[in-house]
């Protein structure tokens, strides 16, 4: 039929496409034969292809039986050559090209048509993985394994329900947030060794600052602190992160409360744009002091400043909730407040349900997720000054002051 035909052509072209990438590769080592060049990988995907047509299990398993003998015994005798050594690379190959053959003819085109492309690619970036790892270090990769730890071991074994007083304990939350400071941490530290630490650590602030202003606050400040580059560098990651962090809080009071979206607009533009000035400023200062040439980070991977933050977390989790359930609705700033210590969401979220629902004006809703915020920004700029140093917590410290000033001002102005 049609259709077998157009998937047995599917089969070749996929032979062929895997069988020129070898036979290109062996001519730019330098070598004039090998073992499979285009027409033998034509030929191994054409026979997948067929036995995925004729869909006899003893011939499928017969033919890539003898695929495998021939492919082996190739392979030994290429070992024993005075230029051997060279890895199994196209035999293996060769292999994937019988199977993803076989695979196209048997109700996988999809899938065997996406794996040969990656086939392709991964042959081809032969050069590119071995200057990876020829950069990378011992220590990188230690920390690569114990991330892996932390964040794949661990991380499904925590409960994920709330443990304590009013069952405002998480361990999986928490673990979470440890994994991310965690992995933030290792991203910002390749960002800076490769891009530079200007330009990294502004990067890592942008991109952290979707996900969490405050475990971005802590990662860079941990860089900062083992890193000999200029204080403003880490500074601007850390305004950058808080930037991102307003627009996610107008993203969620406009879902959820349209009204207090437009009492808390003209305050989140306005302290947006100092923060970008600053931001700007503060780069520009990194970049001129050579901050960029620098970079001598230390550990990539440090866990226990992510646990001491998971713990300190816990217990304001707790306070605040014990706040909320005390004094309620008329407490709700005060409550705004302390939340801002630890999950500005919560606090943001409850005020906009209750402004949408009409138990608080809408400006009232406002007032409470700028406090949050302003709050989480001295947060921030104690974590800056304990972590990263005195320095560093006067730039994070004078930023955050001019942004929620003029935030303040703004809203007040309404």
């Amino acid at each position: 039929s049609i259709n077998a035909l157009a998937a047995l052509g599917a089969a070749v072209a996929i032979g062929f496409l895997i069988g020129f990438e070898r036979e290109w590769q062996s001519r730019a080592d330098g070598r004039t034969s090998g073992f499979a060049g285009a027409r033998t990988f034509t030929l191994v995907g054409f026979v997948g292809g067929l036995c995925g047509l004729i869909s006899v299990d003893a011939l499928s398993i017969a033919a890539l039986a003898l695929i495998g003998v021939l492919t082996v015994a190739a392979y030994l005798v290429e070992t024993r050559q005075p230029q051997g050594g060279r890895g199994g690379t196209t035999e293996i190959a060769l292999l994937a090209t019988f199977l993803l053959g076989f695979a196209a003819t048997s109700g996988m085109l999809l899938a065997a048509a996406v794996g040969g492309v990656a086939v392709v690619v991964i042959l081809s970036l032969k050069d590119e993985i071995t200057r990876l790892a020829g950069a990378i270090e011992a220590r990188e990769i230690h920390a690569a394994l114990q991330l892996l730890v932390v964040s794949v071991l661990i991380l499904p074994l925590l409960p994920d329900r709330g443990f304590g007083p009013y069952g405002a304990i998480n361990p999986r939350a928490m673990w979470m947030l440890v994994v991310f400071i965690s992995g933030l941490s290792f991203i910002g530290y390749f960002l800076m060794k490769w891009m530079g630490a200007s330009h990294g650590a502004a990067l890592t602030g942008l991109v952290g600052g979707l996900a969490s202003s405050t475990a971005t606050t802590l990662s860079l400040s941990r860089l900062a602190r083992d890193n000999k580059g200029d204080a403003a560098t880490y500074a601007a990651g850390i305004v950058g992160a808080n930037v991102v962090m307003l627009g996610r809080i107008g993203v969620l009071v406009a879902l959820i409360a349209p009204a207090a979206f437009a009492a808390l607009r003209p305050a989140l533009a306005v302290g947006a744009m100092v923060g970008v000035a600053v931001m700007l400023a503060y780069w520009r200062r990194g970049a001129r002091s050579g901050a960029a040439a620098a970079v001598d980070i230390g550990n990539p991977f440090e866990l226990r400043p992510a646990l001491v933050f998971a713990v300190i977390l816990g217990f304001i989790s707790v306070i605040a909730a014990w706040a909320s359930d005390r004094y309620g609705a008329a407490g709700l700033q005060g409550v705004a407040l302390l939340s801002g210590f630890t999950d500005i969401e919560a606090i943001i979220i409850t005020a906009s349900r209750q402004a949408q629902l009409g138990d608080i004006d809408p400006a009232l809703a406002a007032s409470a997720a700028l406090i949050a915020a302003a709050s989480n920004g001295a947060l921030k700029a104690g974590i800056s000054a304990a972590v990263g140093g005195a320095r560093l917590g006067i730039y994070v410290a004078a930023a955050f002051i001019a942004i929620f000033a003029a935030a303040a001002a703004a809203h007040a102005m309404l």
